[in-house]
Order: structure tokens, then sequence, then C-alpha cells
């Protein structure tokens, strides 16, 4: 081969490549499957978008900077499933968009607040949902921090756009797009960032209710075992004091949530040591709303308690004989339903309204309200105990598919938290 042809050999072969590149980013612009270029959207082809694997953060912000939103929900995995920005009981704040980002914590709630801030958008309200094992410090102090769950390190750097665009990944979810729009199980996010979680279904059809909640227990009981009795972190609190300060200023009514927990969850706090914590947290919430209310006397911070062992919360767990039962409020002890997340939000926009058989679920919390809201959760605990002993039994529901385990654990709890 003579200097000259190797020339051209090079030269096409640059072409092509530079050709192949453009082709495959043109085909990812177009199906779309981040949501964020807007060039086609057709029912059928890919107005379905799939759940966000990678670059979660980054694809959020950018769908709530587009959309500038009223209103915002803030939290984890609880948060990003259990409540939908298109709930009724929202719809008079307008347009909304669900942050929420699974295995995350305060620290990514404030940077996504203060970043809608900095582009000048303000929303009116703010629903944070606060995660009490996130206030929690470990039994061994780990050598050192790990990155978030689900967050790769290319996650923070500038070049995730194009990488967005010109990556086999960015391909091979698009061509996934393509395969999901008649897919009613498969893992998607709607457009103002709410996950319906609909890829669960799959599994309790499969496996039923009982071998999800099994699964969710043992993992939940594992990472409670990793933490410590002797008191909660606090540097989580002044960074929760700053978060609540920056909110503060902007004149946003700011809602905190306490997630409903499962009875079953709420059990595992107390077999793990953890329930003089879980109630010395709730009022350590009270004095940091205070201590902004100091600063900012007009400030709306309300904080509302969804934990107990309410009828809600002591939803029955299917029996493992009972394959083709269901839950009307929880996906497992870990994740609460759109059912319930619509009825916390309902309590939330309008707590004066309590619908029968409520009882005191969403109980408004503040110095004057902890002792009530002690009472409240023992009595419930004696009625739902009665109910299903078996919860407070410090056993874990029992499993006789341990490929049920595997399956879940790759798929789920890499994700969700």
């Amino acid at each position: 081969m003579t200097a000259s042809s190797f020339k051209s050999y090079l030269a096409m072969l640059a072409l092509l490549l530079a050709g192949g590149a453009m082709l495959a980013g043109a085909f990812v612009v177009i199906v779309d499957p981040y949501g964020l270029y807007g060039v086609v959207r057709r029912t059928g082809f890919n107005a379905v978008k799939p759940g966000l694997s990678r670059y979660q953060n980054q694809i959020k912000q950018e769908h709530a900077l587009r959309r500038r939103p009223q209103f915002i929900i803030l939290g984890n995995s609880r948060a990003e499933i259990g409540f939908d920005p298109r709930a009724s009981a929202l719809a008079a704040l307008g347009a909304g968009y669900n942050l929420a980002i699974p295995g995350t914590g305060l620290a990514t709630a404030a940077s996504q607040f203060a970043q809608l801030r900095q582009a000048g958008i303000y929303p009116s309200t703010v629903i944070v949902g606060l995660e009490f094992i996130d206030f929690l410090n470990p039994a061994v102090a780990p050598a050192a921090r790990p990155a978030p769950a689900g967050v790769s390190p290319a996650q923070g750097r500038a070049d995730w756009r194009f990488d967005a665009i010109f990556s086999l990944a960015s391909v091979k979810d698009a061509v996934h797009t393509l395969r999901i729009q008649r897919d009613g199980e498969a893992a998607s996010m709607s457009a103002d960032g709410f996950n319906p979680l609909q890829e669960y279904g799959a599994h309790v059809r499969r496996d039923g209710y009982h071998k999800m909640f099994a699964q969710r227990a043992r993992e939940s009981a594992a990472n409670l075992g990793r933490k410590s009795t002797r008191g909660l972190a606090t540097d989580d609190f002044l960074a929760l004091r700053a978060f609540l300060l920056a909110m503060a200023a902007t004149q946003a009514d700011i809602k905190l949530v306490i997630y409903p927990y499962h009875a079953q969850m709420l059990a595992m706090f107390e077999a793990a040591g953890l329930w003089p914590l879980f109630d010395e947290w709730k009022a350590q919430l009270v004095l940091a709303i205070g201590d902004v209310r100091v600063r900012f006397p007009h400030a709306r911070i309300s904080l509302t308690d969804f934990s107990g062992y309410g009828a809600y919360n002591c939803e029955h767990i299917p029996a493992a004989n009972e394959r083709d039962a269901a839950t009307r409020w929880y996906w497992e002890a870990g994740h609460f339903k759109k059912a319930l997340g619509d009825i916390v939000l309902q309590r939330l926009m309008a707590p004066q309204e309590i619908a029968a058989g409520d009882g005191q679920f969403g109980m408004p919390l503040e110095g004057a309200s902890l002792a009530a809201n002690r009472a409240r959760i023992a009595q419930e605990r004696g009625s739902c105990a009665a109910a299903q002993p078996r919860l407070f039994s410090n056993q874990l529901p029992a499993t006789q598919d341990s490929h049920f385990g595997g399956r879940i654990h790759t798929q789920t709890s890499a994700i969700y938290k």
C-alpha cells in the first residue's frame, strides 16, 4: 500500500466513524430516551420514557429548569414513586416536578433547590420527604465516604450532555425506548419526574407480595444493623437548618414529610434498638424548624408525621400461600404506592379535612404536639400488634424461592433505598 492510498484509507475510515457517530447521535436525539430534545414525541413511538439509570440528577434538573415548576417534590425513592405531581391535591398549585432521586439525601435536595434558585426559579411550594435512616451514624465509621447509590463518577462532569448523545449506552436506551411503548410493566418515568414503579407489577404477578415484603425486610434489617444506636448525626441537622434557611429566604411554603413507613419497617426500627432515636429525631426536627423561624418569623414551614401503626401503615402483608392477594397501599415495607401518596398529599394540602377512617394519619408536629404524637403511635401499635402479631416477633418473613432475592436485589436494591 502506497503512502497516498494509506492516507485515503485513513480518511475514509475517519469519515465512516464520524458518519456512524452522527447517525447514532441523530437516532438518540430523535427517539429522545431522556426527554431532553423534543424533536419528536409520538404515542406508540417514543411518548413513554424509560426509567433513568444514568445521569438521574442532571436529567431531572434539566427537566425542572425547562418546566419552571410552581412546586417541586424532593426526597429519595419513597418520594419518587409515592408522590405524583399530578395528584388532584396539588392541582391548584400549577405545574410541578418530582425531583426526588433514589438513594440520595439532603445534600442532593439542597443542591437541586440551589440550582433552581440560581436560574431564577422560585417554586412557591416545596414538598420534602425526610428520611430518618439518613440521620443515623454508622455503627463503624467508614474509611472513606462512598458515592451516592446509582451515581456514576461521570455524572458530575460537564460532558454528560455529550455522553447522553454519543455513547453506546444512550443508543441502547433509545432502542429500549422503542421496545417499551406498549409494555405496561416496563420501568418508566413521567414527564414530570414521577416513577410509577410499573416493573413491580411483573414481580407481584410472578412471585406475590409476600416475597416482595420478605426481600425488602431482609435488606432493611441488614441496613439497620449497620447503624449506631448511640446518637444522631449532628452534621445532618446542620445541613437541614441551612437548607431550611435557603428555602425560607425565598418565602416558599415548605412542607416537610415524615414518610408513612409500613408497620413492618417500624417494627424493625424497634428490633434494631433505634426507636429512641426515631423519637428524638422528630423532636430535633421541630427544634430545627424553630431555629429557622427565629431568623424568618413569617416562614411557612410545616412538619407532618405520617409514620405510626395506623390503618394504612398496618396494612396486612399477604401470607406465602396468598399468591393472588394484593396490597392497596404498599409495594413492600420500604415503598408506599401512589394511592397512599395521594392521601398523604391531600392531608398536606388540606390538614383540616380528615377522611372517615383516617384517624390521626398525618399529624402536624410542633413542640406542643410531640407528646400527643407519641401517645397516638403507642395506641396504634397496640391495635396493630393485635391484628398482625408476626410483625413484632423479630422474625423476617420466610421465602421459599432463593432466586427471588437475587432477582429483586439485582433490579432494585442498587436503585431504591
